[in-house]
Formats: structure tokens, C-alpha cells, sequence
């Protein structure tokens, strides 16, 4: 909450660029559960490809394949979870190729997805690393 007493909404971090809201067509085919928004630094991470990452290092990525395979991999840790009581806040791993210009294998990293309520009372998910907190 700010000091005007105005709170912070998901839809505030997502037209400030905190939260990136996933493709909503990739969400659907994966048949994620809740909508869901990813913090800025796992879009950077494991989503954004720079423009001249193919030329300068042979390498093809494409960030609504990297896209997929981030919200396959959670929604298939989310519906695995669903037994357990739904927590809050749950792990999971992803495999993708870091874009340093160098990196050719996929590299493990360790994601959250918490699921809050959203700005409407909605259940709502965000992934993000485990370091990251919702913004507020």
C-alpha cells in the first residue's frame, strides 16, 4: 500500500512491466489453472530471447516455445500438487537454455508459482523465483 492509502494491483505491476501476463492462448492449451502472470526477472530469464541471439551465437530459441515450456512444466506441477491441498506457494523446476551467448545445453532453475487472490477476489497465479515475493 502506498502512502495515499491507494493499494498496488496486479494490474498496476503488469502496466508497470513488475508482472508479464502470460499468452493467454499458451495458458489455455496447457489448461493452466488460474491466470497467470510471470515476474520480470523469470521472463527475462527463461522467456525473452534478444533479437540478435540466433546470429551471434547459432543458436535458434524461440520465446512462445520457451513460453510453453514454462507453463507446461507448472501447470503439470500444479495439477500434480492439486492431491496435497493446493499450497500457496509450490517449487518446480524448469529446464531452459540460459541466454548468455554461450550456453548451448538447457540449465535447471528453480521456480515458484503462488497462487493469491487477484485484484477482483480471484484466484490468480504468478511464477516467479523463490527468492521473489508478490509485488505489493
Amino acid at each position: 500500500m502506498s502512502t495515499t492509502g491507494t493499494v498496488y494491483t496486479r494490474a498496476h505491476a503488469i502496466k508497470d512491466g513488475e508482472l508479464i501476463e502470460a499468452d493467454p492462448g499458451i495458458a489455455a492449451e496447457v489448461e493452466f489453472p488460474a491466470p497467470v502472470a510471470m515476474t520480470e526477472a523469470v521472463y527475462a530469464d527463461c522467456i525473452a530471447v534478444p533479437e540478435a541471439y540466433a546470429w551471434d551465437t547459432g543458436i535458434r530459441l524461440d520465446e512462445t516455445e520457451r513460453e510453453w515450456d514454462l507453463l507446461s512444466t507448472a501447470a503439470r506441477a500444479i495439477k500434480a500438487a492439486a492431491g496435497s491441498g493446493r499450497p500457496p506457494r509450490l517449487a518446480l523446476t524448469l529446464y531452459r537454455v540460459p541466454v548468455d551467448g554461450s550456453t548451448r545445453d538447457p540449465q535447471r532453475v528453480t521456480l515458484v508459482a503462488e497462487a493469491s487472490p487477484g485484484d477482483n477476489g480471484e484466484r490468480v497465479i504468478t511464477i516467479m523465483r523463490p527468492s521473489e515475493r508478490l509485488p505489493q
